[in-house]
């Protein structure tokens, strides 16, 4: 009920009612305590009477709380007075935006004023993570000075049920505008200011943020907003497929302000700008002068043209960027030279697959940048190097391979190499300018723990150990030993010094992302003392300002770094958000590097609160054509087809959450989420295809759950122990079994559930220090799964009877390592990954008796983000033809499965990254 002037909340009195919306009512109320009026909001009885939502908008608005800028209305308090739990605000007074639209037409001045004052809000709330996802014209409010306030940051995720992507449209956190107001009313108002992405129901982020600022600022310029129609359906219906009409904009305004405009209003995401703190740089100096019809300032161009179409007078520029850079460094005295972007494509038939390595790297001088990329045919990935002062773009010739890295003196590269047929894996180096490949060292897998070149040594890693190499060739020396459980990653010599900096992240099942919650630490080669100096992210290196730099969530962040301590000084400061991370979990690796003289090339990608970085799914079959299922890219892993090949079943990340989602196949419904309620994932069908098995820790322990695929409640299959982490992993024929692996501090069992009676065994004596995946024959005679290989060199793939007699037949070969068997559907092909982006099958007879042939190639190319991933990323469709698995989110030709992303390039960004981070 309405409350009435004079009702106490605790200390608070109500004064008077403001307004209503669907996150509740609110009031001015007198704070007795502290003499001052403030805004209480009342919250809907479907966010107080929720205990998992009430206590989700506590965590968000003590987030919120964070926020402390002056054009962002605060937030005081969440608190309960007899029962009634409301938000404590600042009271902002002034008109609400839409009312002032409302009023009358706004001058330019007056619009550009408040658009860079919203955009300032929304950089700084962004910085900390925090995406608003409701901005209108209601949320703003401006005083008679012409100050403005943001309201409501963040309120729609924290009052949308746990694991949504989007509120519903009728629970809008504010009132809707009156210019909207019909007798949908909320409806209207929320779904007119929606990006694209909401409107289709998926997970906002700041780019979110960015379409519905250029909604609000396409509506402060003409006095309506872009996107409209007489029903909610007609309004999402035109925010998805029409264009707004720029003609409705004055002649005054500017072509440049348009511009801006047209690329904040970008259907897709990444055709955005994809900062918008890049959006105010672009406003200020619009506001500065509006009178100015062209553009004084280069504009960043909303879609980027491949480097063959680059005009010349556009490379001229960055030349004399990366000239005027070099006299920057060389003499102090001299003007700064500006930060400059760009960016370039790949060439005609380059095709780039996100794998578990870092594609690129950028010359210590700034002046050569190197990437990896293949061809849609498959083969050997090659080595392409770009100048800056060049057009072209070049292949360096004996350069076939990956993780790039330049010598101290930039005339040289090192780089992984597979060798033929991917069975001589070894460090090797080449000129730039191409030439015969001389081997470094041999070794005995991928350097999983990447490679840099440091004076004379190179430094790469297995993931369980650091070691270096002279760069002149020899046998490597392990330098650091990290714990079973434990990876580490991007090994770099701190300058000067006898310690190196690398990542250190925790093995087993954890988190979702163990490199989001992975360790920065600095350790000694002397005394092997070890410090940690971040928590919280991955792929950490020093850069000359001072600063150690480091990728969280999709996001590069910055802080201070005292080189003679070896300490950080103060907090980290996000400064670039898109950073793409390499796909899967195996690698700590993210798409960046960074030049002594400040050049930043980077691949950019999605920011999410994990990094589990937006993948396709695709199918691909044995010739190599890939088809991407007509969903939009999202953070996928474990796909698994169900038995009668109708529906499939994903683990979806969203920021610290994760679920089990199903989609039809026959793509005439949309993906629907199945499970709810803690960190759902490793799908696994019944063999009814009725039901879905997966782990959770909905009830505080990480267990086996099952839950019917058309909805009900999810009922409890194992108990896991204090420690323990249970993974299903395969369904018997009948039904009758379930394997599943239990992971244990540093090693992984199988365990076999009866589910006539719920009695757990032990499945012989397998053991490895990753889960199982095991699964079971089609006839449900036999179990293939991964395990320790006694004799040493990692993990192979097994074959036992079920029940098991003792007798194990190894079907990988015994000098390679072999991870997430698959049955063909037939049973008599049983196939395995021995090396990232390969996949092989063996021949199996099982009538007299047991017997297998030697592996062959199964896939002309296979791209799936799978590699050495601790949970198969891929399945086979019940027909055997196709496997369906998760990839880097596909551009252009999706039938060829291409992705030709742009490389982004920023000249000078020291200047940029000192003046965010200011060195201590």
């Amino acid at each position: 009920m309405p409350l009435s002037p004079g009702t106490r909340l605790g200390p608070y009195e109500i004064l008077s009612a403001i307004g209503a919306g669907g996150m509740g009512e609110v009031y001015r109320a007198r704070d007795s305590k502290l003499g001052r009026d403030v805004a209480v909001k009342i919250l809907p009885d479907t966010v107080a009477t929720d205990l998992e939502r009430l206590a989700r908008f506590q965590r968000e608005a003590q987030v919120l709380a964070s926020l402390n800028h002056p054009h962002i209305a605060a937030i005081y308090g969440l608190e309960e007075s007899n029962g009634t739990q409301f938000l404590v605000l600042e009271l902002v007074d002034g008109e609400s935006l839409d009312k002032r639209i409302a009023r009358g037409k706004i001058s330019l001045d007056e619009a550009l004023a408040i658009a860079t004052q919203i955009a300032e809000a929304l950089e700084a709330a962004h910085e900390k993570g925090i995406v608003h996802r409701d901005l209108k014209p209601a949320n703003v409010a401006v005083n008679k000075d012409g100050q403005v306030k943001v309201l409501d940051f963040g309120l729609a995720k924290a009052g949308a049920a746990s694991g949504d992507g989007m509120p519903p449209l009728t629970n809008s956190p504010t009132v809707t505008s009156p210019v909207m107001m019909t007798g949908v009313g909320v409806i209207l108002g929320t779904a007119a200011y929606m990006s694209p992405e909401q409107a289709k129901g998926l997970p906002a982020d700041h780019r979110s943020d960015v379409f519905s600022f250029g909604v609000v600022l396409y509506e402060v310029l003409t006095g309506r907003p872009p996107f409209a129609g007489e029903t909610a359906t007609d309004i999402l219906a035109s925010v998805l497929a029409r264009e707004p009409d720029f003609t409705r904009l004055a002649p005054d305004v500017p072509p440049r302000l348009i511009d801006l405009l047209k690329r904040c209003l970008e259907k897709q995401p990444r055709r955005r700008w994809q900062a918008i703190g890049d959006v105010r740089l672009e406003l200020e100096p619009i506001a500065a002068n509006p009178r100015i019809m062209s553009a004084a300032v280069p504009t960043v161009q909303a879609t980027r043209p491949m480097w063959r179409r680059a005009l010349p007078a556009v490379m001229s520029g960055v030349l004399v960027c990366a000239v005027t850079a070099a006299v920057m460094w060389s003499a102090r005295s001299a003007p700064e030279a500006p930060v400059t972007r760009f960016s370039f494509g790949l060439a005609a038939g380059q095709q780039l697959f996100f794998g578990q390595q870092r594609l690129l790297a950028v010359s210590p001088d700034g002046e050569q940048i190197v990437y990896v990329a293949g061809t849609p045919s498959g083969g050997a990935a090659n080595l392409y190097l770009h100048r800056t002062a060049e057009f072209d773009t070049k292949a360096i010739p004996g350069a076939a391979g990956g993780i790039p890295t330049f010598s101290p003196d930039g005339r040289w590269l090192a780089f992984y190499s597979a060798g033929p047929d991917n069975l001589d894996p070894s460090i090797k180096k080449v000129t730039t300018g191409g030439g015969a490949a001389v081997t470094v060292c041999r070794l005995a897998g991928v350097p999983v723990g990447g490679i840099s070149w440091n004076r004379e040594e190179i430094l790469f890693g297995d993931g369980g150990s650091i070691q270096r190499v002279s760069a002149n060739g020899g046998a490597p020396e392990t330098i650091v030993r990290v714990k079973a459980d434990e990876r580490a990653y991007g090994p770099q010599r701190l300058p000067n010094t006898d310690t190196i900096v690398f990542t250190l992240a925790t093995r087993a099942g954890a988190s979702i992302d163990p490199w989001d919650d992975a360790q920065i630490v600095a350790e000694s080669l002397t005394s092997h003392e070890r410090k940690t100096l971040i928590t919280g992210g991955s792929d950490g290196r020093y850069v000359p300002t001072g600063h150690l730099v480091y990728v969280r969530g999709g996001v590069l962040m910055a802080i201070p770094f005292d080189l003679r301590r070896l300490a950080v000084v103060g907090g980290p400061v996000p400064v670039v958000e898109g950073v793409r991370r390499a796909d899967g979990l195996a690698t700590g690796a993210a798409h960046f590097d960074v030049s002594n003289t400040g050049s930043l090339v980077y691949f950019p990608g999605p920011v999410s609160g994990s990094s589990a970085a937006a993948y396709d799914l695709v199918l691909s079959d044995r010739a190599g054509s890939v088809e991407r299922l007509k969903i939009p890219a999202g953070p996928y892993a474990q796909p698994r087809i169900s038995p009668d090949g109708t529906r499939l079943a994903v683990a979806v990340a969203n920021g610290s959450d994760s679920n089990v989602a199903i989609y039809d196949l026959s793509g005439r419904t949309a993906m629907r989420r199945l499970t709810f309620g803690g960190h759902d994932r490793y799908p696994v069908w019944s063999p009814d295809s009725q039901h879905v098995a997966f782990q959770s820790d909905r009830e505080g322990d990480r267990a086996i759950f099952w839950q019917a695929v058309d909805g009900g409640t999810a009922e409890r299959l194992t108990k896991a122990q204090p420690g323990e982490s249970h993974i299903p992993d395969s369904w018997s024929a009948t039904g009758d079994t379930l394997l599943f692996s239990v992971m244990k501090e540093k090693n992984a069992t199988l365990w076999a559930l009866s589910h006539r009676d719920k009695s757990i065994a032990r499945f012989d004596a397998v053991e490895s220090r990753l889960p199982i995946n095991a699964v079971f024959s089609p006839d449900g005679r036999w179990v293939a799964y991964e395990a320790s290989n006694p004799d040493g060199g990692g993990v192979a793939v097994y074959v036992q009877p079920f029940p098991p007699t003792g007798t194990k037949n190894q079907i990988s070969k015994s000098d390679e390592v072999g991870h997430h068997p698959l049955w063909s559907p037939d049973g008599k092909e049983l196939s395995y990954i021995p090396a990232p982006s390969r996949l092989v099958a063996v021949s199996i007879t099982a009538q007299p008796s047991f017997a297998f042939g030697t592996s062959v190639p199964l896939l002309r190319r296979f791209s799936i983000a799978n590699g050495q991933t601790d949970v198969r990323n891929h399945d086979i469709t019940p027909d055997g033809k196709r496997f369906i698995g998760v990839t880097g989110a596909l551009t252009g030709d999706q039938s060829s499965g291409a992705f030709t992303p742009e490389i982004r390039v920023v000249l000078n960004w020291f200047e940029e990254l000192k003046a965010r981070v200011p060195s201590k």
